[in-house]
């Protein structure tokens, strides 16, 4: 098992008046769990649950732990949050290198869980018929409570608002925001959260609930197509995954604020 760390971008001015609003947020989000997995992997499994998950898929594999951290300023010197468990992830070799299995945690305060959780698999070597790729997800998970308009199945969990559902003139239709770039590796997990502030702000067209922080999960996989040979699928707990961002920005701006004070309970007159 290798450990990697990642410096996230220093806090914004947004995202420190956002942060503001919720300094007092500090018991960690519900992970909600309908019944759904990837490969043994669930929303809210700790640490060693996904370690264990990853062994039985590739007990060869090398697993990935990255630790992340936040910069922040006093407004002269620059300082870095404490590390904290952010992702993992599963690296197979076999005809190439490929990363099959990746998980993304709540954190770094609370009961630290999985929030998400993406798989891809390429290069297969017998690739199933699209019938036969469509029958096998759906004798899993059932049918899907929705479907996007290239067919791609999409269950939500019940009970909860949806955050990838839009309404407007034309009717309703799905969309799942940057979530797809986040499980591909070419967006961040703030950057989706990011992108779903704005589309929540747009026209009351759209069907957003005016707490994020109340999203239900989602999952998706692709359209079945003959000779199957790659295909990714992911989970995604958008309200869990919504409240860490903020719980995130709120502690380093509580850190940033008392670097502020301290630095500035110190300072010297000039000498004139």
């Amino acid at each position: 098992m290798t450990r990697q760390a990642a410096i996230l971008p220093s806090i914004g001015n947004l995202a420190r008046a956002a942060a503001a609003l919720v300094l007092s947020v500090c018991a960690a989000s519900a992970v909600a769990t309908p019944d759904w997995d990837l490969m043994g992997l669930r929303l809210g499994m700790t640490e060693d649950e996904v370690t264990a998950a990853f062994k039985a898929y590739n007990p060869n594999g090398q697993i990935n732990v990255y630790n992340s951290n936040y910069t922040y300023s006093d407004k002269v010197n620059s300082f870095r949050t404490p590390p904290f468990l952010s992702s993992m992830d599963l690296r197979v070799t076999t005809t190439v290198i490929s990363t099959p299995l990746r998980v993304w945690f709540s954190g770094p305060d609370g009961d630290v869980r999985v929030i998400a959780i993406a798989r891809e698999e390429i290069n297969l070597p017998n690739p199933p018929t699209a019938a036969e790729f469509n029958q096998t997800v759906y004798d899993k998970y059932g049918e899907p409570t929705h479907r996007m308009s290239n067919g791609a199945p999409i269950w939500q969990e019940a009970g909860k608002p949806s955050c990838i559902t839009t309404r407007n003139s034309y009717g309703e239709s799905i969309s799942l925001q940057e979530f797809p770039q986040v499980a591909s590796g070419h967006k961040t997990m703030e950057q989706a959260v990011q992108m779903l502030e704005i589309w929540q702000q747009r026209p009351a067209e759209q069907a957003a609930p005016e707490d994020l922080g109340t999203c239900g999960a989602f999952m998706y996989y692709p359209p079945g197509r003959d000779a199957m040979r790659s295909f990714r699928a992911a989970i995604f707990d958008v309200g869990a995954i919504v409240d860490t961002h903020r719980r995130r920005m709120a502690w380093v701006s509580q850190l940033e604020a008392d670097a502020i004070r301290a630095r500035e309970s110190q300072g010297q007159r000039p000498r004139l």
